[in-house]
């Protein structure tokens, strides 16, 4: 069954397409939309580049201002029903799905795109309320579903090489984890790379990053830390977080290696 590339955005994202779409085909420009709907030009373009969420008011003036039946405001009530992803809610629903390149480091978890069900559910029982922790599991496993778009990105993970003796939830967790990364390295879309605990990185003990490529050339960067995480395309913070990255790339094994680090480490967890 051939996918439609709208089921693979996010809600708020397919809120900023439609909106674009219903009124390129209404012959209106973004005044003209935003003279109908009684706001500033600027909120109109600032909605369709995903700048700013809709409110439930704008949905409801888009349906007028289009004659529809209600389509902006069940958008509206998915994107308000979203799981709470704070900060990084922006990467997750807009950069993510539009990437050419996907690039990560992570120092101390599986890197979240590549987490199975109990590993990520471990880590969000510690971080999560209890009836929040399976909507959380099922918003990061979903993730992995951009490599079955009609445009999948290109994805290089590094990650240390204690990540795969650290036991999140038990050795069973792990190993099951381990394995479902495993097999997610030979996806030919999908690229793993161990950094040796050796090499001693010191510019990857501070924090995980992550560094997108959009379809636009734009480049954007996600960086977390204890208390705080932000999503910049400032071009500054691009430059310095994508010279780190080489950096922690040149001491990283090759492909195959990481593979036979991985299978190494599972039969450390299973025997």
């Amino acid at each position: 069954m051939a996918t439609n590339p709208g089921d693979q955005m996010s809600p708020r994202a397919r809120f900023a397409s439609d909106l674009a779409e219903h009124r390129k085909a209404a012959r209106m420009t973004q005044a003209a939309l935003a003279a109908r709907i009684r706001c500033h030009e600027s909120l109109i373009s600032h909605i369709e580049t995903g700048r700013r969420p809709p409110t439930s008011d704008f949905a409801q003036e888009a349906d007028k201002a289009f004659d529809l039946d209600g389509h902006f405001v069940a958008l509206f009530k998915r994107i308000s029903q979203s799981p709470t992803l704070g900060w990084f809610a922006r990467w997750v629903e807009e950069i993510e799905p539009r990437a050419v390149i996907l690039q990560s480091w992570d120092p101390l978890l599986i890197p979240g795109l590549l987490q199975n069900a109990d590993y990520a559910r471990t880590i969000f029982a510690t971080t999560a309320s209890a009836n929040h922790v399976e909507e959380r599991v099922q918003a990061r496993t979903r993730r992995i579903a951009i490599f079955d778009s009609p445009y999948p990105p290109t994805f290089l993970g590094l990650i240390d090489e204690g990540v795969l003796h650290r036991p999140i939830g038990g050795p069973a967790v792990l190993a099951g984890q381990l394995h479902y990364l495993l097999e997610l390295s030979q996806h030919p879309r999908i690229t793993v790379q161990v950094v040796p605990t050796a090499a001693g990185s010191i510019s990857g003990m501070m924090s995980a990053f992550a560094l997108a490529r959009l379809r636009d050339g734009s480049e954007v960067v996600s960086a977390d830390s204890v208390l705080s995480g932000q999503v910049t395309g400032d071009h500054e913070a691009v430059a310095r977080l994508k010279q780190r990255y080489d950096s922690i790339r040149a001491d990283a094994q090759s492909k195959n290696i990481t593979q036979q680090i991985i299978e190494d480490a599972i039969r450390q967890w299973t025997s």
